[in-house]
């Protein structure tokens, strides 16, 4: 939060304003510019101190006053004429770094900027770094992809051809990616797993930029790297955006249909709900990534997913009025998936939706892993030709009219429908049953949370 403006007679405390006082400004000589600059700094890194151990919950709210009027003498500095580059390039860095610690993000970007281009050698390493380092997130914030990409290089020139930070890696691998470069963003985000092998973010980007590139073998070799490291994925083959690291979360990627109620109460009721799909027949299918026909507008759910043939669905249990104008059509069906809390707060919570799904013959859905670990899937077959097969976790099974099948679509799977007949399903996503359903709603906040701030 932005500190109060400081006047040129307010109180800052008498130790900050005599050691302020004693900051003399040049008559016709710069010669002790350099002097005056490491006065102000000394004052600006007490204050920085205080700022970082406050936001990281060690001490009180720092007091941000005395930062304005440093910021002010040493402009007052930098005005003199004659004042070497040398040191104008350490009074940016005091003043952008003041101004970023009040908040005031468009007065630091150009001053930072400037220590950032400064030539190699021209201000200490750590300054130079630490200018980039602070840069970093708020070109991100701009979109400048470009800028990232060059102050990155930058960074690895200062620091000797080395990574000195695994985030520079990263960051550049995020704006690669931004601009359309999977290859060589997956490059940099590789880098940064071997500046930090538990950086699991950049395992996480790693992966979509290598999924764009079609090279599952590459994703599954890059992620058992983290798996063998600890801390968060546990599988190769189980991906994730966001994982709960819970050892009590089982991770597998087929269970048992008979150990789950619910996939027993879909099999004692599949004469009804193909019944009410039959009526159905001739009503309207939505297509998977059609954002028009989607019944929840969270859904992962992409067309990308569809390399041949059609994926089409019909959402009975989302959050949008198209959804609850499908389940008017399937009461019977919508009535007992409601009887589940753990399928009917997986959909209001957003994290996955109740559909019919129906699959064209000779549709292939690409290996791709589901959002979280904190969900499972349950298929119950309801038109099963010759043919279909679904590979999860490396396993590949098929479908039974009548019969569930439930497995962790975390994991890598994909699916092909060689047969000449369509293919349909109800599918239903329902809570893990590891997880406690007193934690559902803040787990979905936690999520949430994270979501909002990467776009920031």
């Amino acid at each position: 939060a932005a500190a109060p403006a400081v006047g040129e007679g307010q109180e800052l405390g008498s130790e900050v304003a005599a050691r302020l006082s004693g900051v003399g400004l040049p008559d016709e000589s710069v010669a002790f510019a350099w002097e005056q600059l490491k006065h102000v700094r000394e004052i600006m890194d007490g204050v920085a101190t205080a700022h970082c151990q406050a936001q990281q919950g060690l001490g009180p709210a720092a007091d941000l006053q005395p930062v304005l009027a440093c910021i002010r003498r040493v402009d007052q500095i930098l005005a003199q004429p004659g004042v070497p580059d040398v040191d104008r390039y350490q009074g940016d860095f005091i003043v952008g770094c003041g101004y970023q610690m009040l908040g005031d993000l468009v007065q630091a970007l150009p001053r930072l900027l400037r220590v950032v281009d400064a030539p190699a050698g021209s201000i200490s390493v750590s300054d130079h770094l630490s200018s980039i380092l602070v840069v970093m997130p708020m070109l991100r914030k701009a979109h400048q992809w470009a800028a990232i990409i060059k102050t990155s290089d930058k960074a690895r020139e200062v620091a000797g051809g080395v990574w000195a930070d695994h985030t520079l890696p990263y960051m550049k691998g995020m704006a690669l990616q931004y601009l359309g470069r999977p290859s060589e963003a997956a490059a940099c985000f590789e880098e940064a797993v071997v500046v930090n092998p538990g950086f699991h973010q950049a395992y996480v980007e790693y992966d979509k930029a290598m999924t764009v590139l079609r090279d599952f073998d590459a994703c599954r070799r890059v992620a058992q790297k983290l798996v063998d490291h600890g801390g968060h994925w546990v599988n190769c083959w189980q991906r994730p955006d966001h994982f709960l690291p819970d050892p009590s979360v089982a991770s597998r990627p087929w269970h048992l249909p008979e150990n789950f109620p619910l996939a027993r109460a879909l099999e004692a009721n599949f004469q009804t709900i193909l019944s009410e799909l039959h009526a159905f027949r001739d009503g309207f299918w939505g297509l998977v990534g059609q954002a028009a026909d989607r019944g929840n507008e969270n859904s992962s759910h992409d067309s990308d997913l569809v390399v041949g043939g059609q994926w089409s669905e019909i959402v009975v249990l989302g959050d949008t009025a198209n959804s609850e104008a499908n389940g008017a059509h399937f009461p019977e069906t919508l009535s007992l998936l409601r009887r589940y809390p753990e399928v009917l707060q997986c959909s209001e919570l957003l994290l996955g939706e109740s559909l019919f799904s129906r699959l064209a013959p000779g549709t292939k859905l690409r290996p791709h892993c589901g959002p979280s670990n904190m969900r499972l899937t349950c298929h119950l077959g309801l038109e099963i030709p010759e043919g279909c097969e679904i590979t999860c976790g490396g396993e590949t099974r098929t479908w039974e009219g009548g019969k569930c099948i439930v497995f962790d679509d975390s994991y890598e799977h994909e699916v092909n429908h060689m047969g000449t007949e369509p293919r349909a399903v109800l599918l239903v996503n329902f809570w893990h049953p590891d997880i406690g359903r007193e934690r559902w709603p803040r787990l979905m906040r936690e999520i949430n949370g994270k979501k909002e701030g990467a776009k920031t």
